[in-house]
């Protein structure tokens, strides 16, 4: 008797072991892909507001060449991580907005002539699409850290 409650008791610690090594890994993981959505939300934010930034400077500094210089290539990148690693509707609707806005506001200011009343709904709309990705990407992220 005393030899099936040892291994009872062996097999049971076994299993909470097992559990307890399986559970860690899972919130470890969580916590990895919270890390590289967060930096990723991070880097769509920075290089959007970037974007608006060096528009104003060319519109209302007269600097020529900001709006060349902007990487789009690390938004792109930033933006399909996101993609990728969110599964929140809300959140990836933000997402696509800043990204239609931008390509719109981009595309107008590339052309070269410049109406204030046009620049400036491109503008704004781009504008609106930063806040409102800002605070999906708050809502989200703030909802996994409460799970934390």
């Amino acid at each position: 008797m005393d030899a099936w409650g040892t291994l009872l008791a062996t097999v049971t610690g076994a299993a909470i072991a097992i559990l307890g090594q399986y559970l860690t890994k899972r919130s470890e993981a969580r916590a990895k892909s919270m890390e590289l959505l967060m930096d990723a939300c991070a880097q769509v934010a920075a290089s959007s507001g970037d974007l608006l930034n060096r528009i104003w400077e060319e519109y209302a500094l007269d600097l020529e060449g900001r709006v060349v210089q902007w990487d789009l290539a690390a938004h792109r990148l930033a933006s399909a991580r996101v993609e990728i690693l969110a599964r929140d509707a809300g959140l990836l609707a933000a997402l696509r907005e800043v990204d239609d806005a931008g390509q719109a506001l981009g595309a107008y200011w590339r052309r070269g002539e410049v109406e204030e009343a046009a620049y400036r709904s491109r503008r704004d709309r781009y504008r609106a699409a930063m806040h409102e990705f800002l605070a999906q990407s708050s809502r989200v992220l703030g909802r996994q850290l409460n799970r934390a």
